[in-house]
């Protein structure tokens, strides 16, 4: 199973803006958001309900729902502050705020991670059998906020709280690799999605990060193996897929590029990614 690396603030760690130029001059000024919902125990969620509201947009709402792998996303969103509301059945709602605005196309945006909640005060089993379950979401909330704040070592003392408590939440690794990163702190985040594949090597969100981060310093080699490895873990997923055919073209690998690119197609049509690819696609023959 992909377990694609949470409450109010954090979900701005994750959250990466693109602009849909190449849609249609409407799209011009608007942008995407993708995310990825989990329950308490670190699952992907699936049918989760995302509603998205801005007074000054139109439309004012959208709506959509995650799919079998927790993934969601929403296309179009005017640039501008648009508030959030995620809902299942038997968790608290999830409600957070974030800025939306264009960006650059080449390059997709890395997923919100949205944690939800059980109503019940206390889960008995699985990885939290015997963890204090207020003291864990303590240190969680703390963590949010400090990261909202951008007191990336504020959320990283408490994201690294959380972790020695439940071990086993691999998607707290996956926070923690994220704060590191936005703190600029390559070698930890390095570390910490590393020690998510030590218990986890398939973690699909660990490996396409950890080529993400070779690619920004160069070593494209290594890149490459990450979003291989990102793609076979999970091979309904588009995004590491997308970049294998981003780094062939950037190369002059044009057979390759193509090749890549005609996969994403055919792997998730509908998804972002793919309207990329499109897009990329019909660059190159030109």
């Amino acid at each position: 199973m992909h377990k694609n690396t949470p409450r109010l603030t954090f979900r701005l760690a994750l959250a990466a803006l693109i602009l849909c130029a190449f849609v249609s001059p409407t799209m011009a000024q608007s942008g995407l958001m993708t995310g990825i919902v989990y329950d308490d125990r670190g699952e992907p969620l699936r049918g989760a309900t995302m509603r998205a509201e801005n007074p000054a947009a139109y439309p004012r709402t959208l709506t959509t729902t995650s799919d079998q792998k927790g993934r969601i996303s929403l296309v179009g969103l005017r640039s501008g502050q648009w508030h959030f509301t995620v809902e299942f059945p038997g968790f608290q709602p999830t409600t957070f705020a974030m800025p939306i605005s264009a960006a650059s196309a080449s390059r997709p945006p890395r997923p919100v991670i949205i944690r939800m909640e059980r109503i019940a005060s206390l889960i008995l089993a699985g990885p939290l059998a015997g963890v204090d379950v207020k003291l864990l979401r303590a240190d969680l909330v703390a963590a949010d906020e400090a990261y909202a704040k951008g007191d990336f070592d504020g959320a990283i003392t408490g994201y690294s709280a959380a972790l020695t408590k439940a071990p086993a939440l691999t998607s707290i690794g996956l926070q923690l690799g994220s704060a590191y990163r936005q703190k600029k702190d390559t070698a930890k985040a390095v570390e910490a999605f590393e020690t998510v594949l030590k218990s986890d090597p398939a973690n699909g969100t660990a490996l396409y990060e950890l080529g993400d981060i070779r690619q920004s310093e160069g070593q494209l080699d290594a890149a490459r193996d990450y979003y291989q490895k990102a793609a076979t873990a999970d091979p309904s997923w588009a995004k590491p897929v997308l970049q294998l055919g981003i780094l062939a073209s950037n190369q002059g690998q044009t057979d390759a590029a193509v090749a890549q690119l005609k996969k994403v197609l055919t792997v998730d049509p509908k998804s972002p990614e793919a309207v990329q690819a499109e897009s990329l696609l019909q660059k190159m023959s030109r």
